[in-house]
This record gives C-alpha cells, sequence and structure tokens, in this order.
C-alpha cells in the first residue's frame, strides 16, 4: 500500500519512544523525511540512526514542546534542513497520578499546558504552511481518558485536562478542512510501553510483572495494545489515503471503550 507521503516532511514530537517512535519509523518507510522531536537526546540519535540505516531521511532535535518557544524552535530547526512540515504529529506525554487531594492549583495549571497547550503550540506554527501548500496532516495523540474518564487509577489531572485537546482539534478540524488539512486525535487505551510499565510501577508499586487484573478485565481483547497498533492508526492518518478522515476521536483500546459510538 502506498500512503503517498514520498517527500513529504513529517515532524514527529515524542517520536524517540513507544508508539509514537514506531510511527516515526512506518513514516519513514513510506518515504517521509522525519524529523524525531523529544527531550532526551539519546533516544532521539537512535530513532534517527535507526531511520538511516534503513536508508530513509531523519533529524532529530530535543526540545520542550511544553514551551511556545520550544516549539518554535524545533519547527524553524526542521524548516531550515527539511522544508516546512506537511505532517505534524503531536504527543506529549507526563505521569500525572494523583487524586483531588493530593494535586494542586498549579498542577491542574502545568497539566494544561502539557495535555492542551503543547497541541496549540505546534498548531499555530504549523498550519500556516499547510495551508499555503493545499494539503497537511495533523494528528494529536491523546488518551481514552478524554471520553471516559478512568476512576481507579488516581488519573484526576490527566481526565480533567485531556479533553481540552479534543475539542481543540474538532475544532481545528472544522476551520481547515477546505485547504485540504486533516486533524484527528488517536486515543490509545492501555499499550504496553515502558511509559505504561513505569507509570505503574512508579505511581501504583505495581511491578511489571505483577500488571493487576482490574487492568484486563473490562478490555475485551483481554490484554495490552501494542506500540506497533496504534503506530499504524497514526500513519494512516498521515497518509494520502486518509484525507476525508478529520475531526476524528479515534480510540484504539482493544475494545475497552464502551460507548457504541
Amino acid at each position: 500500500m502506498d500512503f503517498g507521503i514520498r517527500d513529504k516532511v513529517a515532524f514527529v514530537c515524542g517520536g524517540s519512544k513507544g508508539m509514537v517512535r514506531e510511527a516515526a519509523l512506518m513514516l519513514a518507510e513510506e518515504g517521509a523525511k522525519v524529523a524525531i522531536v523529544a527531550r532526551t537526546p539519546g533516544p532521539i540519535e537512535e530513532t534517527v540512526a535507526l531511520i538511516q540505516s534503513r536508508g530513509g531521511q531523519a533529524m532529530g532535535f530535543s526540545a520542550d514542546m511544553t514551551t511556545r518557544e520550544g516549539v518554535r524552535d524545533a519547527v524553524a530547526a526542521v524548516r531550515a534542513k527539511f522544508g516546512d512540515p506537511d505532517i505534524a504529529i503531536s504527543s506529549v506525554m507526563e505521569n500525572t497520578a494523583g487524586d483531588f487531594d493530593d494535586v494542586t492549583d498549579e498542577d491542574f495549571e502545568r497539566f494544561f499546558k502539557v495535555y492542551a497547550m503543547t497541541v496549540v503550540y505546534l498548531a499555530r506554527e504549523v498550519i500556516p504552511a499547510m495551508k499555503a501548500k493545499g494539503w497537511g496532516r495533523f494528528v494529536a495523540v491523546g488518551s481514552a481518558t478524554a471520553k471516559e474518564p478512568v476512576g481507579n487509577i488516581h488519573h484526576m489531572l490527566a481526565n480533567t485536562t485531556r479533553p481540552a485537546a479534543v475539542g481543540f482539534i474538532k475544532t481545528l478540524s472544522d476551520e481547515v478542512a477546505r485547504h485540504g488539512i486533516t486533524c484527528n486525535t488517536v486515543a490509545p487505551g492501555w499499550i504496553g510501553t515502558d511509559n505504561m510499565y513505569n507509570y505503574l510501577e512508579k505511581k501504583m508499586g505495581i511491578s511489571h510483572n505483577a500488571v493487576p487484573d482490574f487492568l484486563f478485565n473490562d478490555i475485551p481483547a483481554r490484554r495490552v495494545g501494542r506500540p506497533e497498533e496504534i503506530a499504524s492508526t497514526i500513519a494512516y492518518l498521515c497518509s494520502h489515503l486518509a484525507g476525508y478522515i478529520t475531526g476524528n476521536w479515534i480510540v484504539v483500546d482493544g475494545g475497552k471503550h464502551a460507548s457504541a459510538f
């Protein structure tokens, strides 16, 4: 299957680890010029080297995407190397364990920036050039908790702030669709990444080998997802083939989400 994105420029925030890294590798295999943007230099360099070893084009840039300046600098670096991004993936994650009595007003403000403003900042930087080209793909990686908050893992901050990004993406999609730009949110459920296992261990005291049954009892698939199962959804939404999918919140969670639509 040809995704029709050869030589397109893909700005992949969070592309050095986990499911978004897998999406970056898939985009590179389809011939896109991939920019890996994250915080930690080591994993960025490893991912860039892997793409290049497979014959792909890639660059890396370390940035704090929770600041407007960090986003602006990252996009400028990609523009200087490859040109304006045609594809943008926004994925910023932090552990947010805590009940209402455990978190502060400042925590709420910070995580609104982490989960909502990071998406706004990136859109500010990339949407104008997409409009000028008449083509673009913008994918935000969110969480299924945006629609169905999880109550048994102390997720007050994420449950509260993630829905704002979904509302932004839907509203933005309506404004830019006539310019050939699609905007969608991919909502993973429990995905077996290092981030998931670290969260369970550090925040809930659950070891990698002792994941509790309650995480699986309400997942029809009876397992956590694999990173590539999220990555393939992200990559497809970035393709030429997905030009009529926009403004959607697409959950990938093994059937856990209870609603029929």
